[in-house]
């Protein structure tokens, strides 16, 4: 019975010590680009939103004589899809003008009559994620 007893072997100590610490240098690893993705995912929804509303305002002008596109947000809110949110903060709208304030994840429109400007912010607000004009076409 004793020799049985004897004879059962397990891990070290230090093997499980090692163990430990590989799996902690995975994580310290893994945990960084897991942020960084979550991230750009985010800030693709904040572009995906911003082409969401030039398709808006651009069929709009399209759809008169002579291109005249929308003034304010309030003018085409209730055109947008269900879905559209803000993919930073579910609280905070998807969409202003652009007299407001800034918010992460927000898409901000500023337009007249003859063009438009539609700004996109990540996680910093000083900076834009990318900015949409209406281009000239010549034919």
């Amino acid at each position: 019975m004793l020799k049985n007893y004897l004879m059962k072997k397990g891990f070290t100590l230090i093997e499980l010590m090692i163990v430990v610490v590989i799996i902690g240098i995975l994580a310290a690893i893994a945990i960084p680009n897991y942020y960084r993705l979550v991230y750009k995912a985010k800030a693709a929804s904040v572009i995906s939103n911003m082409h969401t509303t030039q398709m808006t305002v651009e069929l709009k002008a399209t759809e008169t004589t002579y291109l005249t596109y929308f003034p304010n947000v309030e003018s085409f809110i209730d055109q947008l899809p269900q879905n559209f949110k803000n993919p930073f903060n579910n609280l905070s709208p998807a969409l202003q003008n652009a007299e407001e304030n800034n918010l992460e994840g927000v898409v901000e429109y500023e337009g007249d009559s003859s063009t438009y400007r539609i700004t996109g912010y990540g996680k910093d607000t000083d900076s834009t994620l990318l900015e949409l004009t209406p281009s000239s076409h010549l034919f």
